[in-house]
């Protein structure tokens, strides 16, 4: 960085489950690139510091913190690096806009390469924790936390959806009318199209027997309890008990490179 440069605000998250310390590799073509780190990133113009980690968090690993509370600072040059204490997460974490993610314990980390403040925030919470990390979750922030996913609009995990064929399921609630609904996302050779996960036949879901959602074909939607088949494309039943009627569909808008239910 020049002399002229402004300061550089940063935030990083520290997440701890059972004495494993959440960590992401930054990708190519990035500084430190291959090296570990706390996830997390720059806070751009006009947010604050707990807006920008959200944002990273959900950029970098699909994930949301919840309850992120300020755990101290640590300068290096014209950098400041703001840390959060995460008690839990909406989603589970996955490389989503990093090279990859890990849970490390104490050892483990130690022998990890990272960006110099990083390295001085890891071996401090090793310390504190005298050889283990403390955890920061806790039972109390997660269940609010799979409240607050099924609540929010965003399906995780659309942004992955694969070809024609692939498949996200989710919960919602307050959609459709009723207060929990059970859907899945499909991608269609003409688009993504989502549904209640609901046999119009008999009220049961359709992969209730354990098995895929799709035939092996990749051809259609199987209710396999009653062999109905559903065309992915409209969710019109065209074999089974159900033949001419057609699964519900959830109403869908395009949202951070993934889907989300419309509530329009």
């Amino acid at each position: 960085m020049s002399a002229g440069s402004p300061p550089l605000l940063v935030v990083a998250g520290i997440h701890v489950k059972g004495g494993r310390l959440l960590l992401s590799q930054r990708a190519e073509n990035t500084s430190y690139a291959g090296l570990w780190e706390l996830p997390g990133g720059k806070v751009e113009t006009g947010e604050t510091p707990a807006d920008a980690l959200a944002r990273e968090w959900r950029e970098e690993l699909d994930v949301t913190p919840v309850g992120a509370a300020p755990h101290g600072f640590d300068v290096d040059g014209r950098v400041t690096l703001l840390f959060f204490s995460v008690p839990a997460v909406m989603g589970s974490p996955r490389a989503a806009a990093c090279a990859a993610v890990r849970w490390s314990e104490v050892r483990e980390a130690a022998l990890l390469a990272m960006p110099p403040l990083d390295r001085v925030a890891v071996d401090r919470l090793a310390s504190a924790g005298h050889g283990r990390f403390a955890d920061t979750w806790t039972v109390e922030a997660e269940a609010p936390a799979v409240l607050e996913g099924e609540r929010a609009a965003y399906i995780a995990g659309s942004d992955a959806l694969g070809p024609a064929g692939s498949v996200v399921t989710f919960r919602k609630r307050d959609i459709l009318g009723r207060p929990l609904v059970e859907g899945v996302l499909v991608r269609t050779p003409t688009g993504v199209r989502a549904y209640e996960n609901l046999c119009p036949h008999v009220p049961i879901p359709l992969d209730r027997a354990g098995g895929e959602v799709f035939t092996p074909d990749g051809a259609h939607l199987y209710c396999q309890t009653h062999g109905a088949l559903f065309q992915p494309e409209s969710g019109r039943c065209v074999s089974g008990p159900c033949a001419g009627e057609s699964l519900r569909e959830i109403p869908l808008e395009p949202q951070g490179g993934g889907w989300a239910v419309s509530r329009r």
